[in-house]
């Protein structure tokens, strides 16, 4: 329904049109408590026909949860690269689940290289991204660049990633820094302290932060951390051989989704017995068809977008609001692949 411009309509107005007293309608137009919700729905649909609603004061009312069946439906803007499409399905299923429940409409526009100022703005424009009432911006965009431009716009934005330093945008993320504390954990707990970490600790934030977190647990643990006995960069077969001569694990932890399964099969085809020999944990973003019993901390990416959504709408109606980041933590699935060392 479209919501009309201010006219010269009163609450005396709407007071007699609707049969209702000023008081009441005054009531539920600011959401205080006390009448049935289809009689406020009614009011604020009416108050919005009749224009006594301007656009801004109908979002607003919406975004706070004031109206039980929206007269106005935002429209929200997903942006991500082709690298995160693994787990964007259930990214979006958790954005949909509370934007559904208002009405409101998610698109999604993948934008994965980086762009000069001239065609990020003709991508921009031919996507209205000017017009969206907000953006989420997922993890894994390949430009650093590019990234910077989109918290430039002048919309609400919820990133959904670990935000840079002096980054004043809300994020939030499911926590792999709490996951793989929990994952070295565990293992030590079952009397490993030969823990080798396997993935990619340079490309992206959030592997940046798998590692760290790595650190200071092993620190914590007082386990040795050297990375030099670890794999934290691209690696082949013979690269893996080498670090399992060099540091004698008992257990590994992969630390990037796409290295469980390769890894595995290159432990099992070097003659490793799993959990038997090695013990194996992995930072999966859900269940691993090859793997179904994979021991790893759960990655809990379909409630963080639930979460990344109710951000947004509470941004929305809370403006002035200081930035705020959230990170969604997991329990650990014991699995099949670990056993206790001895």
């Amino acid at each position: 329904m479209k919501l009309g411009t201010r006219k010269s309509i009163t609450l005396h107005d709407l007071s007699k049109e609707l049969g209702l007293s000023i008081q009441t309608i005054s009531k539920a137009l600011s959401g205080r408590a006390g009448m049935s919700e289809e009689t406020r729905s009614r009011i604020i649909r009416t108050a919005s026909v009749r224009g006594y609603l301007t656009v801004s004061q109908a979002r607003e009312m919406v975004s706070r949860g004031i109206a039980p069946y929206p007269t106005f439906q935002f429209r929200f803007v997903l942006i991500q690269s082709r690298q995160s499409m693994n787990y964007n399905v259930l990214l979006t299923e958790g954005l949909r689940e509370r934007l559904d429940q208002l009405d409101h409409r998610l698109e999604s526009y993948v934008l994965d290289e980086d762009v000069p100022d001239h065609a990020f703005s003709d991508w921009m424009e031919k996507r209205n991204l000017p017009t969206a009432d907000g953006l989420f911006i997922a993890p894994r965009l390949l430009s650093d660049s590019t990234e910077r431009k989109l918290f430039e716009l002048p919309l609400p934005k919820v990133l959904i990633n670990y935000p840079r330093p002096l980054s004043r945008i809300d994020s939030v993320i499911w926590d792999v820094f709490e996951a793989v504390c929990m994952a070295v954990d565990r293992l030590a707990q079952l009397g490993h302290t030969r823990i080798m970490y396997v993935g990619d600790i340079h490309s992206q934030r959030g592997y940046t932060r798998r590692w760290q977190a790595f650190e200071e647990m092993m620190g914590e643990l007082q386990l040795d951390h050297d990375a030099e006995l670890h794999i934290t960069d691209v690696w082949d077969e013979c690269m893996l051989i080498d670090k399992l001569r060099s540091s004698q694990p008992t257990a590994i932890i992969a630390g990037i989704d796409e290295d469980i399964v390769r890894l595995h099969d290159s432990l099992t085809t070097l003659g490793y017995r799993i959990p038997e020999d090695i013990s194996l944990v992995g930072l999966a973003n859900g269940p691993v068809a090859a793997l179904p019993h994979l021991s790893r901390p759960q990655l809990l990416i379909r409630e963080t977008g639930y979460k990344a959504a109710e951000k947004m709408l509470w941004r929305l109606a809370n403006q002035g609001e200081p930035c705020e980041h959230i990170r969604i933590a997991g329990p650990f699935y014991n699995g099949q692949t670990i056993r206790r060392f001895s």
